[in-house]
């Protein structure tokens, strides 16, 4: 999988742009705060449709502009393809996505058009921070791989909220209904038949190459990284009936809380070194090399399930790791088409299968590109390159 064009309308800090990147190592190098992590969210809005950065599109859209726009154009195994996400904060459809020029009616139709992985310094926070971002990675990987999960997901979500909001309103009111409350049980049950054993799947897989990641990187054999699912179920037999059961046995308690104590949305995967939990004892460079061997486990996750290896984007990194670390990932990374963001194009020296391009501040603040070193030739854009209009 090969991006060929990205192009940003009031993008950020872009008016309009559009790039033609080369199939291997892109690096996009300048000063912080110049808009250099900007064009990986909008490949990050391509391959998932939202931001990795903010839960909010209005905020990608620049200042003063009615309208943002991001869009690639990707050549595949299958041919190319066109994908775009326009986002008008005063419309009431706020998000549309096109996929070859024509309006996806849901957002499950985006997924697996264009596959990334995406690694910044807010990875580490895999191995510091609470379940909720493990739980974030595991559903991003599915998510691109089945769309089925996606609307799952969605599917539980949506259903969590709304006994969340009965919850709230019976602790204030002290009335609860709970035919109304079974419904919306019922409704997070039948998602989780789809989640849990996918869940428990997918991690079992990226923990066993992650392992060997971890060593290929550190070069300490000695030292064992290992992942285990922790579910909210202990058998994946059962499943809708098991959590139907224990919602019910728990609405009284989750009352007195005015939120749902039990569910997917609890559960965790927790990461060890050596059989001690990595949160606790793990130093910088172990915990940077874990986040970093997940990542790369994702990677060859969809190049196994796909054929096709996704797209790679490392924001602000290189910097992060020592020369030996650095080397060791330049070279998983050799068959790879990679956007690299970094303050100093002296952090690639050494790649030479690259395309270089320093990223700045025009006087009014606006992004500019500007290409530094060509790399290798790189096949012919499309005659006809996809609008946001």
């Amino acid at each position: 999988m090969t991006i060929e064009t990205i192009r940003l309308r009031d993008f950020r800090n872009y008016t309009a742009l559009e790039i033609h990147p080369h199939p291997g190592v892109n690096l996009l190098f300048g000063q912080n705060g110049s808009g250099k992590t900007n064009l990986l969210e909008a490949i990050h809005y391509c391959a998932l449709g939202r931001s990795h950065r903010t839960g909010m599109d209005r905020e990608v859209v620049r200042k003063g502009a009615e309208m943002g726009a991001c869009g690639v154009t990707v050549q595949r195994g299958d041919g190319r393809c066109e994908v775009s996400v326009k986002l008008t904060p005063g419309e009431s459809r706020k998000k549309q996505v096109y996929i070859d020029r024509k309006r996806a009616n849901r957002l499950s139709q985006l997924m697996g058009r264009v596959q990334c992985v995406i690694f910044s310094p807010e990875d580490l926070l895999l191995v510091r921070e609470g379940p909720a971002v493990r739980r974030r990675y595991v559903d991003m990987l599915l998510s691109q791989l089945s769309p089925g999960y996606f609307v799952a997901l969605q599917q539980y979500q949506k259903a969590l909220e709304q006994r969340n909001a009965i919850l709230r309103e019976a602790k204030r009111t002290g009335s609860l209904s709970g035919s109304v409350l079974e419904a919306f049980e019922m409704a997070m049950a039948q998602p989780c038949e789809v989640i849990i054993p996918m869940r428990r799947r997918m991690i079992g897989r990226v923990a066993e190459i992650a392992g060997e990641k971890y060593n290929a990187i550190s070069g300490r054999s000695g030292e064992r990284f290992t992942m285990r699912y922790e579910a909210c179920l202990d058998t994946d037999e059962r499943i809708a009936q098991q959590v139907q059961e224990r919602l019910r046995r728990g609405r009284q308690e989750d009352l007195l809380r005015g939120t749902t104590g039990f569910g997917i949305h609890r559960e965790d995967v927790q990461l060890s070194l050596s059989g001690r939990e990595m949160k606790l004892f793990a130093s910088q460079g172990q915990i940077r090399t874990a986040a970093l061997s997940m990542k790369l486990s994702q990677m060859e996750i969809f190049n196994k399930e796909t054929g096709e290896a996704p797209i790679l984007l490392l924001d602000d990194v290189m910097s992060e790791l020592d020369m030996t670390r650095r080397t060791r990932l330049l070279q998983e990374i050799q068959h790879t088409q990679t956007f690299i963001t970094c303050t100093d194009e002296s952090d690639l020296e050494g790649c030479h299968e690259r395309r270089s391009y320093r990223v700045s501040l025009g006087e009014e603040g606006q992004g500019c590109v500007s290409e530094i070193h060509e790399g290798e030739k790189v096949a012919a854009p499309m005659e006809e390159e996809p609008d946001f209009t």
